[in-house]
């Protein structure tokens, strides 16, 4: 579902739902790294027009996304560190274990100021990305430092601020 930009505001709600498998060269029916089982995106925006003359805006836009966990090859923790700890995947268990859902929720607010006489606008933004601190699982390694099997974490709570000049 899609509300295009007018009367000030945006929205955009996507989903998918679907299945990813293959069939190996022993017969076996297994995941691909890419069946998370769904994904479902929420979009919105809206500007508020500011200034004596309306040409400068407040924005203020969300994002959420939701996704099914990741299916993954487990490590071979033993045969790792028997290999001196370069890392050995199980493939006989290729793509059998799941992370938990993905998750995330971005918040953006923003300024515009136009120039009235030249064509040029200057933007500033700041990105609150991940604002719940959700932490999603990016990968599964052996870390000889723990000599064992450790999750890696996609980036967390992460504010970025944005100016731009458009002319």
């Amino acid at each position: 579902l899609e509300k295009f930009f007018s009367r000030g505001y945006y929205g955009l709600l996507t989903t998918s739902l679907y299945e990813s498998t293959y069939e190996g060269s022993d017969g076996i029916e297994r995941n691909t790294a890419f069946n998370n089982g769904f994904i479902f995106n929420f979009l919105a925006g809206k500007e508020w027009k500011i200034g004596a003359s309306q040409q400068n805006a407040f924005t203020v836009d969300i994002k959420f996304t939701t996704a099914g966990g990741r299916y993954y090859t487990p490590v071979d923790l033993a045969a790792t560190r028997a290999n001196f700890g370069r890392e050995i995947l199980n493939e006989s268990q290729a793509f059998s274990e799941q992370e938990d859902p993905y998750l995330r929720l971005d918040t953006k607010f923003g300024f515009r100021l136009n120039s009235r006489k030249k064509k040029i606008s200057h933007q500033f933004y700041i990105d609150l990305q991940n604002v719940t601190n959700q932490e999603n699982v990016f990968l599964r390694r052996y870390s000889e430092f723990r000599d064992d099997i450790v999750a890696v974490n996609q980036i967390g709570f992460f504010p970025d601020i944005l100016y731009r000049i458009q002319f």
